[in-house]
């Protein structure tokens, strides 16, 4: 939230549709998804930014893939920036010729939400088994290097 911590009236608007929409969900290791996993990232995407729609945009990063909320509900409730930058981090499933979903992200903004996001699954991913763990880290691989590794 703000560094001078202005109360933003949407992003508090935000905090209780996301709470409520994610009501009883639970993370891998049985805690509140909401605290555990979403007030991580919104946390996180604070760090860089200071920005009421982008902090929405955090917090509500998950509601169209795991609730059956819409964009068009964001986009009434929080506006286009917010329904936007949710929709280009959503995953619909479709992946790109390496396995991967992260060719939607089109901006700044949405790279900065969704690393957050992944950054916050890794930090908690030691309940998961080792397939699982070595599967999700190799679809983070959406950057390639220069190396010596890449050279053909």
């Amino acid at each position: 939230m703000s560094k001078d911590n202005i109360v933003w009236e949407k992003f508090q608007r935000a905090v209780a549709f996301a709470k409520e929409k994610h009501k009883g969900q639970l993370d891998d290791s049985g805690k509140d998804y909401f605290y555990e996993h979403l007030w991580r990232v919104h946390i996180a995407v604070g760090t860089f930014v200071d920005n009421e729609d982008i902090e929405c945009a955090a917090i509500l990063h998950d509601i169209i893939e795991d609730t059956d909320t819409t964009y068009e509900e964001l986009l009434e409730k929080f506006g286009k920036r917010v329904a936007d930058l949710v929709n280009e981090v959503t995953h619909e499933g479709k992946k790109d010729e390496h396995g991967y979903y992260f060719p939607r992200l089109k901006t700044a903004d949405g790279i900065l939400i969704k690393l957050c996001d992944r950054a916050s699954n890794v930090s908690r991913m030691k309940c998961w088994n080792r397939h699982r763990r070595q599967n999700y880290l190799d679809k983070s691989k959406f950057w390639k290097s220069d190396g010596p590794e890449n050279k053909k």
